[in-house]
C-alpha cells in the first residue's frame, strides 16, 4: 500500500521519459526524493522512472536534455548508446564532442572534448548527432582502459559494425590525433566472437596475465559428432575449458551446471570463474588457470 501511494503521487509528467533535476523541482520533487528507489539515475542531473524501460530511444532522450546544438555524442557516451556497458567512474556524464574550433558547450554532468572529425565520422539518430560505430571504437580506443577498450570493440565487432581491418586502417589515416597508437593494441588483442562484456574481461585479464589467447565461443562435440556445448573461452590442444558464470537464476545455473557435467564428461577440464574471481582476485584467477594448463600438459 505505501509503494502504490509513493507511486501514485510521482507527477505525471515523470513518469514516462527522462528528466532534469531543475524539471523534478518544478513538480515538487526535491533532489532528496529522487535519491529513492522509484527513480534511476541516467546522468549527473538526469533521471527517469524506475519502471521506464532502459531502452535506446530513452538513452537519447536522456542525452538531449544536456546535449547543445552543435555538438554530439562521442566516446564513452556513444558507446552506451550502442548497447555497450562500460566500466568507468566517468559513466554518470555525458561524453559531448564539438568540432574543433568551434564553442563547447560546458555544464555540469558533461565531458566535452574539441575533436577533428568529418562528416563521415557522424551519424544522427533520432535527432541527435553521434559518432558512428568506427569512430566510436577508435575513440575508445584512445581514451578508455586498454581492457575497456577491447570491450567496446568486441562488442562493435561482435555486432558487424567494425572489422579489425577497417579499425587498423582509420588509424593509419589520422595519424595526428592523440594516443593513436593505443588503437594498435585493442586491434591486437580484440575479438569480434566474444559475446558478452565480462567474457571478454576475463579473456583478458588471462592474457595481459602473461598466460596464451584462449580460442573464443569454441564448439564441442562428442565422439560421434554430435553437438554438446558451445563454450566461452578453451585451450583446445590442452582440453581445458574457461567460463564466465553469469547465471542470475537457478534455472539457468543448473542448466549451466548439467551442460559443464556433460563436458567434464568428455575428458574436458572445466573452470568457472565469477565477477568476484575477476574483481578481487584476478591474480588468483591468472594463477589457477596456469596451474591446469601446467597440469594437463604434464599428462
Amino acid at each position: 500500500m505505501l509503494a502504490a501511494m509513493a507511486i501514485a503521487s510521482v507527477p505525471d509528467e515523470l513518469l514516462r521519459w527522462p528528466f532534469t533535476t531543475t524539471t523534478a523541482a518544478t513538480y515538487g520533487v526535491t533532489p532528496a526524493a529522487l535519491q529513492g528507489s522509484q527513480w534511476r539515475n541516467v546522468f549527473r542531473e538526469v533521471w527517469v522512472h524506475r519502471d521506464v524501460a532502459d531502452t535506446r530511444e530513452v538513452r537519447l532522450a536522456a542525452v538531449r536534455l544536456v546535449l547543445g546544438t552543435n555538438g554530439f555524442l562521442c566516446g564513452l557516451t556513444s558507446a552506451w548508446i550502442y548497447g555497450i556497458e562500460v566500466q568507468d567512474r566517468r559513466g554518470e556524464l555525458v561524453w559531448a564532442g564539438y568540432p574543433t574550433g568551434s564553442r563547447c558547450r560546458t555544464r555540469a554532468g558533461m565531458l566535452t572534448k574539441e575533436i577533428t572529425v568529418d562528416q563521415s565520422d557522424l551519424r544522427v539518430l533520432d535527432g541527435v548527432a553521434m559518432t558512428n560505430e568506427l569512430r566510436t571504437a577508435f575513440d575508445c580506443a584512445r581514451w578508455l582502459s586498454l581492457v575497456e577498450a577491447v570491450v567496446v570493440a568486441d562488442f562493435l565487432a561482435h555486432a558487424g559494425a567494425v572489422v579489425p581491418a577497417d579499425l587498423t586502417a582509420y588509424a593509419l589515416t589520422h595519424p595526428g590525433l592523440r594516443n593513436n597508437r593505443r588503437v594498435a593494441e585493442v586491434v591486437n588483442l580484440m575479438d569480434g566472437l566474444s559475446e558478452s562484456a565480462m567474457e571478454t574481461r576475463l579473456r583478458l585479464v588471462l592474457v595481459l596475465g602473461g598466460l596464451p589467447r584462449p580460442q573464443a565461443q569454441v564448439v564441442v562435440t562428442d565422439r560421434n559428432g554430435k553437438f554438446v556445448a558451445r563454450v566461452d573461452l578453451a585451450y583446445v590442444d590442452q582440453r581445458l575449458i574457461v567460463e564466465y558464470d553469469g547465471a542470475l537464476h537457478w534455472e539457468q545455473r543448473r542448466h549451466d551446471d548439467r551442460r559443464r557435467d556433460a563436458l567434464r564428461a568428455l575428458g574436458w577440464m572445466v573452470l568457472v570463474f565469477s565477477a568476484e574471481d575477476y574483481y578481487t582476485s584476478p591474480v588468483a584467477t591468472v594463477t589457477k588457470v596456469r596451474q591446469a594448463l601446467r597440469d594437463l600438459d604434464a599428462r
